[in-house]
């Protein structure tokens, strides 16, 4: 089963109404997937496909022990699994994510000339993270 994206440029959603790239932070005992995910592309550009980011965020979020961590990951994707397009990061706090050639992701933000700049890029599958609300 392959989850990654290639060449992919993934949009803020369209009912998002993040104007800049805002660093999640809920002050909760337990840090949430946005928290999560955020800690592990930040400053790691194409350093993790998504299934990585998936998997990680999964070990994470549900405080799995390292050593589990081979069972738990034939169970995790022997389920079908959301993919990055439901992230908080472009659902809510105004994140792209470009995936370039190889299935890497990196996060850009909003704001971020950059983001114009792959949001028009010919080569590119533009796709958008999915809406909060139906």
């Amino acid at each position: 089963m392959n989850l990654n994206y290639y060449n992919t440029f993934i949009l803020v959603a369209e009912d998002s109404i993040a104007d800049h790239g805002e660093i999640p932070n809920t002050k909760r005992q337990n840090k949430t997937v946005g928290e999560i995910q955020f800690e592990l592309l930040n400053g790691h550009d194409y350093k993790y496909m998504q299934e990585e980011v998936l998997f990680e965020t999964h070990m994470l979020h549900k405080n799995i022990p390292e050593e589990a961590r081979e069972a738990e990951r034939e169970a995790f994707f022997s389920k079908s699994q959301a993919c990055m397009r439901t992230s908080p990061l472009g659902k809510r706090y105004g994140w792209g994510l470009h995936f370039n050639q190889d299935g890497y992701v990196k996060l850009v933000a909003v704001d971020n000339p950059e983001y114009l700049k792959l949001a028009n890029q010919k080569d590119l599958t533009i796709t958008r993270a999915m809406k909060s609300k139906r």
